[in-house]
């Protein structure tokens, strides 16, 4: 068996009390941190000017002064403490183990280390390989201590397990055993100025650790300022990554607050007390410094925005900013009550004119029991992504993106161009910090980069002219009032009997099942034509386009899921009028978004900032998603189907709505059941039936003409004196029973509800605007 004896134990008290001596002494520490931190803590050790070098998970090894030991429990951030190597031993686990230890721990004259006066602990840790009783392991070190003072002084010190003056650290595995001396004495990761906290707050040391893999800590080319001139926290909780990043620009130290008492290496005999009060008072006059530049020249504090959707956390950050000593920046901060669909609010107009010119966007999100529900928050991320990329389109800008998660899977939807991951905890959660830039969002769409060009097609000349005519018609509208999502092509021609709806950039084409006149082989010919002069004329790949044939449905087909397979088709994402909206091109006979009721959606947001909203068959939820977002005070949808109302909670997630919020309610029932239940009053209801419905889980069934007088007169009953309702179907024969034009005051608006892209004079829905006399 080899020992090996650490330097310290060499070194006299006498030796000690010279600050020369101190410099020169030589220290093997091993510096401990949450597992996967170990990368970001040997850059910061590196920022310090100390070498260090990975041990094991968790564990660096540095050889160091005292000045280092200082230094790092003094300054480091990630760190979780310091324990000073003084003796190691090869063992065979084939003999007693926990007599190996006592043999190890009486050969070292502890009496070196520390006094009889002082208590002392012991912590252990051994391999799982090791059979050993570590309660009988750790008594029999104990007894080496203590017979070790007993020797000597005729006496042996106490045993504090709670509160002692000295922990010392023994590790064991199946091939050696370590004893170390806890120097730091207490965890390094504990700060002062958490004084409000939040939900599931953000651990200080893992914050600053993601701070420091982002590269917060770095400097300009020139050295003399901030590599990033901004910090952004979209969803800041109380704070922890503002905190953290202020204290690392303002050159804090936050060993300070436990510098009254809490380091283990005051009673230590090598403690230089000069050395370790110049260093402090070195620290206090950096911090002190920092905060008279800023003060006197402001702009060369980095902009720090801080935004949460509640006033309780940004009231938490201010609580802590202040108990961190940071009261004087808080006029120099931007901390808001903004929802994340607010963000963009902020962001742009500042990215646009170039004071967003290399920011940091940081954040952790609400993942898990802070969402309550699975299902939101890939959408979350996902809005996050986008919200970001709009904010920053057409500014040049490329900002740092990091974001933790609890699944690794939830930041694959981010926007990060070559992303790195780092797997780390956060307290006993496991969560994943995916970094790196920001991809640049695509601007435009299909119908706004569309440009004619000359395109020979044999047998589809007729259709590709056409197409080309309606998209340079289109396209000037399109792009007048700001539309993405429009049908450029509805059965022009006899030959092509086919649907073209552009969403964004993809292409959603529907054709008409051909007359029984009309010959298999022809009907399949034409459509290949037209598919292959749609994806001519948008210059487009196949991957950009989604087909599906549209027959006359009975009952509630059209709502029904395609095909027999259980799994899912992917969702894409829409954009209109400031919303996303999640599509689905596979599964569905319809998208998820009906595109011919724009502007009602329009029309609906217009008219929602602090009223109460009612949707009734609210489908995938996008008019609610208008009316969130336009600021309602309440959204209520109401649909038979929980599947389009677990769609439309994702709807809101994707635009950063919180969907856990009493103002958002989410209702799976039998609309004429749940209305006369409900005694409600609502400011805005808005209604768009089927025309036909046979649902099983509906009674009996739903018939437009037959059965709107009903459904119109009880949801009457649940508006307000001054409210309105807006009714709309797509039954081209509708027409309005007229006892309702006797008993409410109602105006047919189905033109101003029109698209522009569709035709006027054959009107796909016809709408109605409903009022109390």
């Amino acid at each position: 068996m080899t020992e090996t004896t650490a330097l310290a134990t060499s070194i006299t008290p006498a030796q000690a009390s010279s600050q020369a001596s101190s410099n020169r002494l030589s220290l093997d520490l091993i510096i401990t941190c949450a597992d996967g931190l170990e990368a970001p803590l040997q850059t910061e050790l590196s920022s310090f000017g100390i070498a260090s070098e990975m041990k094991s998970t968790g564990r660096l090894a540095v050889t160091g002064s005292l000045r280092d030991l200082y230094t790092i429990c003094l300054w480091s951030r990630v760190a979780s403490r310091v324990l000073m190597l003084i003796k190691r031993k090869n063992i065979n686990t084939e003999y007693d183990v926990a007599e190996q230890l006592y043999g190890l721990a009486k050969s070292v004259n502890w009496t070196e280390q520390f006094s009889l006066e002082q208590t002392f602990a012991i912590r252990l840790s051994v391999d799982k390989r090791v059979a050993v009783s570590q309660q009988f392991a750790m008594l029999r070190i104990k007894d080496a201590i203590a017979d070790t003072f007993n020797e000597i002084y005729d006496s042996r010190p106490n045993v504090d397990s709670k509160n002692p003056d000295f922990s010392v650290f023994a590790t064991v595995n199946d091939k050696q055993a370590e004893l170390y001396l806890d120097l730091s004495g207490t965890s390094l990761h504990r700060r002062g100025y958490r004084v409000a906290m939040t939900e599931a707050p953000l651990k200080e040391n893992l914050a600053a650790a993601l701070l420091y893999s982002a590269g917060w800590h770095k400097k300009n080319d020139a050295g003399n300022a901030p590599f990033y001139n901004a910090l952004i926290d979209p969803m800041c909780g109380s704070g922890t990554f503002i905190i953290e990043a202020l204290l690392m620009h303002c050159d804090y130290a936050v060993g300070i607050d436990k510098a009254a008492n809490q380091f283990g290496f005051y009673q230590w005999q090598h403690h230089d007390e000069a050395l370790w009060q110049q260093m402090i008072d070195d620290a206090q006059t950096r911090f002190r410094e920092a905060l008279e530049i800023i003060n006197e020249q402001p702009d060369t504090l980095p902009l720090v925005l801080g935004f949460d959707a509640d006033s309780g956390a940004i009231l938490a950050t201010e609580k802590n900013l202040i108990a961190a000593g940071l009261q004087d920046l808080l006029p120099l901060l931007d901390l808001e009550t903004r929802a994340l669909n607010q963000l963009s609010h902020v962001l742009k107009p500042l990215a646009d004119d170039g004071r967003l010119s290399n920011p940091l966007v940081i954040t952790n999100p609400p993942y898990g029991e802070r969402l309550g529900d699975e299902d939101m928050i890939k959408p979350l991320y996902q809005a996050l992504g986008l919200i970001l990329q709009d904010s920053f389109a057409g500014s040049g800008v490329n900002p740092m993106l990091g974001i933790l998660a609890a699944n690794v899977e939830q930041v694959d939807i981010l926007p990060i161009k070559e992303p790195k991951t780092l797997r780390c905890h956060n307290g006993a959660i496991t969560v994943y910090f995916r970094y790196g830039t920001l991809i640049a969002g695509q601007t435009g769409s299909l119908i706004s980069r569309f440009e004619k060009r000359e395109i020979a097609v044999e047998e589809g000349q007729d259709f590709i002219n056409r197409l080309q005519k309606n998209l340079g018609k289109l396209k000037r509208l399109a792009s007048k009032d700001t539309v993405s999502n429009i049908r450029v092509y509805d059965a022009d021609l006899p030959d092509f009997k086919v649907a073209i709806d552009l969403y964004g950039d993809y292409v959603h084409v529907q054709e008409y099942a051909p007359p029984k006149t009309i010959p298999v082989e022809t009907a399949k010919k034409r459509f290949n034509l037209a598919l292959m002069g749609i994806r001519e004329v948008l210059n487009i790949n196949r991957e950009q386009v989604f087909i599906k044939t549209r027959a006359r449905q009975s009952g509630n087909d059209q709502y029904s899921k395609q095909g027999s397979s259980e799994k899912r088709g992917k969702f894409y994402v829409a954009r209109e009028n400031g919303a996303y909206l999640y599509v689905n091109f596979t599964d569905y006979l319809d998208t998820g978004l009906f595109i011919d009721h724009r502007n009602m959606r329009a029309r609906i947001k217009d008219n929602s900032r602090g009223k109460s909203v009612l949707n009734l068959f609210a489908y995938t939820c996008t008019a609610s998603v208008h009316a969130a977002l336009a600021g309602a005070k309440k959204v209520t949808s109401v649909d038979l189907s929980q599947n389009y109302l677990d769609w439309g909670k994702q709807n809101f997630a994707l635009n950063g709505l919180n969907v856990s919020s009493n103002k958002y309610q989410f209702v799976a029932a039998d609309i004429f059941e749940w209305i006369k239940g409900n005694t409600e009053q609502f400011d805005i209801i808005f209604i768009d039936p089927p025309t036909f419905s046979n649902s099983k889980k509906f009674q009996g069934t739903f018939d437009v003409q037959r059965d709107h007088a009903a459904l119109i007169n009880r949801a009457m009953n649940r508006l307000t004196s001054d409210g309105v309702l807006y009714f709309s179907n797509n039954f081209t024969r509708f027409e309005l029973d007229e006892q309702l034009t006797e008993r409410y005051d109602i105006i047919d608006i189905t033109p101003q509800t029109i698209g522009f892209d569709f035709n006027i004079k054959k009107p796909i829905h016809q709408s109605f605007e409903i009022r109390h006399h």
